[in-house]
This record gives C-alpha cells, sequence and structure tokens, in this order.
C-alpha cells in the first residue's frame, strides 16, 4: 500500500536546546519502525477516545457525535502504521559532537522518500522535533496541525517511548460537530536499529535544522553546542 504524504512545513522549536553537549553522542543510523497502532483522541485536555488501528468508537461532545474513523480516513481508522513511515535514518548532519538532529523518510513505499525532519538532541539520549504533517483523510480542520515526535535512544541505539502528536488550536469540525477548543491525536512508535547509516536508497534532502532550514554541513553552527568544548 503506498503510504500517504506527510508535509514537512516551517515552524519553530518552543524550546531549541541549544547549548553545550555533556559528551559526544553518536546517534546516527538506519531503523524500521514499530507502531503500536494505538490512536489517542483528546478534545482540550480530555482523552475521549483510544482504538487500536481498526477499530472504532463514538466520540460524544458538546450534545452530538461523531466516530473517530472519521478522523483519519472514510474507510476505518488506519492511523498510524498505514500513513507514516516505516524505515527512516538518524543523521547528525554536522556529526555526534552536536545536538542537531534530522530524521530522513527512507520508506520507499511513500511517495516522500528522502524527506527530512529537523529537531535537537538532549543530554541522556532523548530528542525533541516539531513540524507540520498533513494525516491521511483529515480535512476537517481549517488549519494544518502543529506535529511533535518525541522519543529517547537507549544504550543499543534504537527509540523507545516515541510518542507522535498532531494537535489543531481550533476551527475542527467532524460530521456535523464543532469542536471549538484543541483537537489531539497521539500514537506511540520505537524503532530497531538496522545498522549504519545509509541514504543511498533514496535521494535526501539537504540537512536542514530544527526550523526546516537548510545548513551546510560542513560549517557546524557554535549554537548547537560542541561536546569537545565542554571537555
Amino acid at each position: 500500500m503506498k503510504r500517504t504524504s506527510l508535509t514537512l512545513v516551517t515552524l519553530s522549536l518552543v524550546a531549541t536546546g541549544c547549548g553545550e553537549l555533556p559528551q559526544s553522542q553518536d546517534r546516527s543510523g538506519n531503523h524500521s519502525v514499530e507502531y503500536a497502532d494505538n490512536l489517542r483522541v483528546f478534545i482540550g485536555d480530555e482523552l475521549v477516545a483510544e482504538v487500536q488501528s481498526g477499530e472504532d468508537a463514538t466520540v460524544e461532545w458538546d450534545g452530538q457525535s461523531f466516530q473517530v474513523s472519521q478522523i483519519c480516513s472514510e474507510d476505518g481508522t488506519e492511523c498510524p502504521s498505514e500513513t507514516f513511515w516505516g524505515e527512516i535514518a538518524i543523521d547528525q548532519p554536522w556529526g555526534p559532537d552536536y545536538n542537531l538532529l534530522n530524521i530522513v523518510n527512507l520508506d520507499l513505499d511513500s511517495d516522500n522518500a528522502g524527506q527530512r525532519m529537523g529537531g535537537i538532541l538532549n543530554p541522556g539520549g532523548s530528542f525533541d522535533m516539531l513540524a507540520g504533517l498533513a494525516v491521511a483523510g483529515n480535512g476537517h480542520c481549517a488549519v494544518l496541525g502543529v506535529a511533535t515526535v518525541e522519543g529517547i535512544f537507549d544504550a543499543n541505539n534504537d527509540i523507545q517511548e516515541g510518542v507522535i502528536t498532531y494537535e489543531w488550536a481550533a476551527g475542527c469540525q467532524v460530521d456535523e460537530v464543532v469542536i471549538g477548543t484543541t483537537l489531539r491525536l497521539e500514537t506511540d512508535f520505537t524503532t530497531l536499529r538496522t545498522g549504519d547509516l545509509d541514504l543511498s536508497s533514496v535521494a535526501p534532502e539537504e540537512p536542514i535544522d530544527e526550523d526546516g532550514i537548510e545548513i551546510d554541513p560542513g560549517r557546524p553552527d557554535g549554537a548547537y553546542g560542541s561536546a569537545q568544548d565542554a571537555d
């Protein structure tokens, strides 16, 4: 099945995390992605539904109701594994001494293989990314949702406790239900590191910072810290 396009837009991280790293972190490599195939739906801060892929649920809101499946697609809840990237690469454009991190789409079943997301690697191996992404079938909201991607690298450089979050500030209408507050979707994922960094299967976009702006891999920005300087 062809995976739905994920459209990256330029946004700024709320907190960049720029600064010196206490030690070098080499997190680069290729990964396969495993999704929990769960979907949590929040309206405001209230969890109104949690389903597995292919399941459905009725959400009661403001005296009306809609189906969870209507958020993702018209033929059942297909988020996330049929929507998101199944193979990725972790690239550190300025090397392991700097905290700039890129995720590169290696999923040849998608229509945007080679696309990048930029983010920040934190001390201890956690990371945060912020991007605007389009969810399959979601034409219900007037504005593009803001998506955050976070997780933590373990000792084997696999990603654990990964969470992808989409949030729309307001202006969403599902069926006849108008949602006047935030609509948020969450799903969990992990990855398995499958080998060293290898982008040869795709035509990767140029490296970017966490705002989606192209950077020069040969000219590290000191604002992103250097483990060598911290030693």
